[in-house]
């Protein structure tokens, strides 16, 4: 007996399976033992009719069926154990109608393709190059945090006035009126007088008078949740109906001891506002150095996931996705309309995830990661807060539940590796306000250095948008999950 392997796209693999005759021999001899132990022949005992007997008395049809039973369980099933191959579902059992020449004595090669789990070509994961941002506070953001703080302590003062003045808290009606001139919505709002501000209403408001009307055009989002307006352009009219004015409290030791009654002064205050700053630029440069390191060895790692697969894990989602939209209150035919404007990002979020666990896997392996038990046990606060729950209900679960004690393994696995990555990279700070352009220039120079040389690569649309999210500041988003 023979096995060729032949390696084809997608992580399949087919198995070619060939049998000498007098592998096929056995099984047919195996399926006259049962026929003769079994079967009943007229003027013979059991188990004592002879072969030529057994073909004249049963069907050919019946004589092939058995031994192809025979041949799947004894030869076939052995063959692909053996193989060294690592399927992700079950091989197709080939039936014996696809067989042709099935017969004592005679030679037999049949054909499977299997889908196989992907083995990722990882990229030199400890010689990554990387950009943090350097946590520094400004005066000027130390002074917009204070400027903030005075503001959520202002007084409003009751005025003997109609005209609105900046900065004054101003309440008005609101009515919303689509495109064909009916009014839409109807509301009661308040706004700060700011020319300054986000808010197109809030940046009229200033020397209007009580019952003046202010006007604005907003073009509605194309994906808007109502469907006659997503697309169109409504008018916005804000009624003044009253104005009260708003009193910054000064800048001074009191109003630092009325934000806490611990501060002595000004100065104090200024200083517990820059090391909160300083404390969340530190959490916030930490996350975004986490996510280029795993980016990175995404993008530069190279693997063929197999649709069947992709196919399964989707529709599988969906399933979940369905199922939450109708606990949400939305009809069937609601969930399925929102499933086919999200199907894009499932389809990428599952990719990614793919994606992600098979490379955090192949560099489990290389690495020969072992989570014991005081690992799982440390990895429970890490857990806990990325998915804002408690740590006892974490450990009571992983106690309890196999699949939360797996997902809990998953993460310590994963930050293990993190771990490594950032140990073993080259790391650059920059300035704050530098790194967000700074962070996709490096992405596109390093990310085809680290893959191997001398092997083509095609980016997928899935690797193309994983880049660093550009911002202002290093990026806050967490790292994909792993598929379980």
């Amino acid at each position: 007996m023979k096995l060729d392997k032949e390696v084809m796209p997608g992580s399949r693999v087919k198995v070619t399976l060939t049998a000498e005759g007098a592998d096929v021999d056995k099984v047919f001899a195996k399926a006259y033992e049962q026929l003769r132990s079994d079967g009943k022949v007229p003027g013979f005992r059991p188990g004592k009719a002879p072969r030529a007997i057994l073909k004249r008395h049963y069907s050919d049809d019946i004589i092939r069926e058995l031994a192809w039973s025979a041949f799947l369980e004894d030869i076939y099933a052995p063959a692909l154990e053996d193989s060294d191959l690592n399927p992700i579902f079950l091989p197709q059992v080939p039936s014996l109608e696809e067989v042709d020449d099935f017969a004592e004595g005679r030679p037999l090669e049949v054909e499977t393709v299997l889908t196989v789990h992907p083995e990722p070509d990882l990229p030199d994961y400890k010689a990554l190059k990387l950009i943090k941002a350097r946590p520094e506070v400004t005066d000027e953001e130390i002074d917009e945090q204070l400027e903030q703080l005075r503001e959520s302590y202002a007084d409003e003062i009751e005025v003997d006035r109609e005209s609105v003045a900046e900065g004054d808290l101003v309440r008005v009606a609101m009515s919303i009126v689509g495109p064909d001139g009916e009014t839409v919505q109807e509301t009661e709002s308040e706004f700060i007088a700011d020319r300054d501000s986000d808010q197109p209403v809030a940046r009229k408001l200033s020397g209007h008078m009580i019952g003046q009307v202010v006007t604005d055009e907003t073009p509605i989002a194309e994906d808007f949740d109502d469907e006659e307006l997503a697309g169109q352009t409504v008018t916005i009219k804000a009624t003044i109906e009253s104005l009260k004015e708003r009193k910054l409290p000064e800048l001074d030791d009191d109003f630092a001891a009325d934000v806490d009654e611990e501060l002595a002064s000004l100065e104090e205050l200024r200083a517990r506002i820059a090391d909160q700053l300083a404390n969340s630029k530190h959490r916030a440069a930490g996350r975004s150095l986490r996510n280029m390191a795993i980016t990175m060895v995404m993008q530069a790692s190279r693997i063929d996931l197999p649709q069947e697969l992709i196919d399964n894990v989707a529709a599988s989602q969906v399933q979940s996705y369905m199922q939450y939209l109708q606990g949400q209150g939305l009809s069937a035919e609601e969930s399925i309309q929102a499933m086919r404007d999200d199907q894009d990002t499932v389809s990428n979020q599952v990719v990614d995830g793919l994606k992600l666990r098979y490379v955090f896997q192949a560099i489990a392996d290389q690495e020969e990661i072992e989570i014991t038990d005081e690992d799982l046990e440390a990895a429970i606060p890490g857990y806990a807060t990325e998915n804002d729950t408690d740590e006892q209900m974490v450990r009571e679960a992983a106690e309890v539940h196999e699949e939360m004690e797996n997902r809990l393994r998953n993460f310590a696995t994963q930050e293990r590796i993190i771990q490594i990555l950032l140990e073993n990279a080259e790391t650059e700070e920059v300035p704050w306000e530098a790194y967000s352009l700074r962070a996709k220039r490096h992405m596109d120079q390093y990310v085809e250095e680290l893959r191997q040389p001398g092997k083509p690569h095609e980016a997928s649309e899935a690797e193309e948008a994983q880049h660093v999210t550009e911002s202002d500041s290093p990026t806050e988003t967490k790292q994909p999950a792993q598929e379980e």
